[in-house]
């Protein structure tokens, strides 16, 4: 089922709202981060939870372009990280199955 990623803005400790959702439904995100050994891609684990807040989001942009992730899916990734970069109130949650 892959990793889907989830941008979400925590209002308070106990609220958070979900702004995006990124479905990995062909798990292209899911195959990258298994195959490639980079140390922040490394982090996220296809069975589990990750998250990442916005000072993160450089250098997970960054890993993306060093791995050389291409198309839709990273693309989308790419610009969701650069507003989550741009607003401290949101995080990337990345959701494995």
């Amino acid at each position: 089922m892959g990793v889907d990623v989830h941008v979400v803005r925590k209002e308070s400790r106990h609220r958070v709202t979900e702004v995006y959702v990124v479905p990995d439904l062909y798990e292209q995100f899911t195959q990258l981060i298994q195959r490639v050994d980079h140390p922040l891609l490394n982090r996220i684990n296809p069975y589990g939870f990750r998250e990442l807040g916005s000072i993160d989001m450089p250098d997970f942009i960054a890993a993306l372009d060093a791995v050389g992730a291409e198309g839709p899916l990273f693309d989308d990734l790419r610009a969701l990280a650069e507003l989550c970069g741009e607003d401290r109130s949101l995080t990337m949650q990345f959701q494995g199955d």
